[in-house]
């Protein structure tokens, strides 16, 4: 495996894609919550933009290749980048949304200050800026 980090091809984007037993809720959370606007819709899956070059795919139970894994525990987390913190916190406070952090947290070892909120489905999506942002 020497001389592969150099060779490495490029990428164009990343999609992170999460499975939900109710689709629909999932979507208008991410939508009307979020903000977050679709650039491709079938009645399955949904692709939203977060990011240039980051995308977020929201697949329903049983047609995507995966099948969403019960209990709290998903084993993924949505981590969003940002240093409107408390804009975001205030927006999904005001939205009711399950599971928001009261306050904000150290994360990552104390470089970052983050809070977290459930989505529907019960994935993890955490907010966070950079106390000391890596080089």
């Amino acid at each position: 495996m020497t001389g592969l980090a150099g060779d490495r091809p490029d990428i164009a984007g990343a999609i992170t894609f999460f499975y939900y037993d109710d689709h629909e809720a999932a979507v208008r959370w991410y939508r009307e919550v979020l903000g977050f606007e679709p650039y491709f819709e079938q009645d399955w899956l949904v692709l939203l933009r977060i990011a240039p070059g980051h995308s977020l795919g929201l697949v329903d139970a049983v047609n995507g290749s995966q099948r969403p894994v019960p209990g709290l525990n998903k084993g993924a987390t949505l981590s969003i980048e940002t240093d409107q913190l408390a804009e975001w916190h205030s927006r999904l406070k005001a939205a009711g949304s399950a599971g928001l952090d009261d306050d904000f947290q150290p994360g990552c070892r104390g470089r970052t200050t983050e809070f977290r909120v459930r989505d529907p489905g019960g994935y993890f999506v955490e907010f966070f800026r950079w106390v000391d942002p890596p080089v």
